[in-house]
């Protein structure tokens, strides 16, 4: 998938997804952010010491989570409704290419439940389970 703004409603600054690399639908997602120096979330977070907000390395995993339904989202708005049992383990630094994978738990009331984690060079920097609405 090349055009990933035909497949989420985000836009600059806030969208966290750079590449679609596996998909599966309906079943897994690896996907890629690369951290730029440039991240407007990184000015502030921190001075000298820049590292990604823990709630973004989250709305990534969201993002990602997006591309296990429907082909194109374009149309339809999806967001984070719940976070359950969210580890930092490592922080997310410019200059990181972060993979992201999201796997299809379940899905009820209108949520889908996935599980995430976001790696660097094969390190665990974050996992969670999350819950995702398309309205």
């Amino acid at each position: 998938m090349t055009d990933i703004t035909a497949h989420l409603p985000h836009r600059y600054p806030f969208l966290l997804v750079d590449r679609v690399l596996e998909r599966e639908p309906g079943l897994r997602v690896v996907a890629e952010k690369l951290v730029t120096i440039g991240e407007p979330y990184l000015q502030g977070h921190f001075e000298g010491r820049p590292l990604v907000p823990g709630v973004l390395l989250l709305e990534m995993l969201a993002q990602a989570g997006g591309f296990l339904e429907a082909d194109s989202l374009h149309d339809a708005a999806i967001f984070l409704a719940g976070v359950q049992d969210a580890r930092f383990k490592a922080p997310a630094l410019p200059g990181d290419r972060l993979r992201l994978e999201v796997a299809a738990v379940g899905a009820f009331a209108g949520l889908m439940k996935v599980k995430g984690v976001v790696t660097c060079e094969g390190r665990e920097l974050c996992t969670a389970t999350l819950l995702v609405k398309r309205l």
